[in-house]
């Protein structure tokens, strides 16, 4: 049975709670020791330059042997890639801007994140294999990180379609940012104000000065102040200054959307 949008939003926020009491950042670095690294044009690029939206990479376990038959699925793109037996995948008609793609192999961790595309990034994917003390349990491991992995793949195109019409803040952009508080994201972001500074700080609207409507997960959070969250498990944060901007999934009626919109994903 399909599941519905609004399942898909509890699965998000139970899971959420799940890695916040457990100390987990977001969901892809828990799954497995990850490697995201943007190469020079070299022995991977070669393979096929990124032309007309094509993002290429590779796939290596964790002593950097390429892994063939590796599956690369990419959001928002029809059709899955394999990897061949450089490890080399390639899929085309990526567009521009925030995407999100995901990588398994039989016998490994499966991860997936979401990043900013450019147009001619290349990826190195490392994967961490799967281990057990019995044959059966390594399989039950296996089976659970792939129903995993298909949950957070629909969760992130929830998130990607959240992130259509507002300021987007990744994962990515957090890491190099290296911000103290949440609140320190909004310093510069339009139509929002920080009042105070440290944990204490506000985020407010710059027109009404008043709080925003914050949607945590996909599920209004009222009372809820954008520094309840720390910066380190957040893997997208979505704002929206006007409340024409707001897609509907972020229109509650008990929220306030003149005061702007703030959209965490903890995924």
């Amino acid at each position: 049975m399909t599941k519905s949008l609004s399942q898909d939003v509890q699965d998000v926020q139970d899971a959420a709670r799940s890695r916040r009491a457990l100390g987990f950042p977001r969901l892809a670095r828990c799954l497995v020791s990850l490697t995201i690294a943007l190469l020079a044009v070299g022995a991977v690029a070669s393979s096929g330059a990124a032309q007309d939206g094509a993002l290429i990479g590779q796939v290596t376990n964790a002593n950097g042997m390429p892994l063939p038959g590796a599956e690369v699925r990419v959001g928002s793109v029809d059709g899955v890639a394999v990897t061949g037996n450089d490890g080399v995948f390639r899929v085309s008609g990526v567009p521009s801007g925030l995407y999100y793609f995901g990588v398994r192999q039989l016998g490994y961790h499966p991860i997936a994140q979401m990043l900013t595309y450019d147009g001619s990034d290349t990826l190195r994917v490392t994967l961490e294999r799967v281990t057990a003390t019995k044959e059966l349990d390594t399989l039950k491991v296996q089976a659970q990180e792939d129903a995993r992995w298909e949950r957070t793949m629909r969760r992130y195109d929830i998130a990607l379609s959240a992130a259509r019409s507002g300021n987007v803040v990744t994962g990515e952009d957090i890491d190099q940012r290296n911000p103290v508080w949440t609140s320190d994201l909004f310093q510069t972001m339009p139509g929002f104000l920080v009042v105070g500074s440290g944990g204490g700080a506000q985020v407010v609207g710059s027109r009404d000065r008043c709080s925003p409507a914050v949607y945590l997960d996909g599920l209004y959070s009222p009372g809820t102040r954008v520094n309840d969250v720390a910066p380190q498990f957040i893997d997208l944060l979505v704002s929206y200054s006007s409340s024409a901007t707001v897609p509907a999934e972020f229109q509650d009626i008990r929220a306030n959307a003149d005061c702007g919109t703030v959209a965490i994903f903890t995924l």
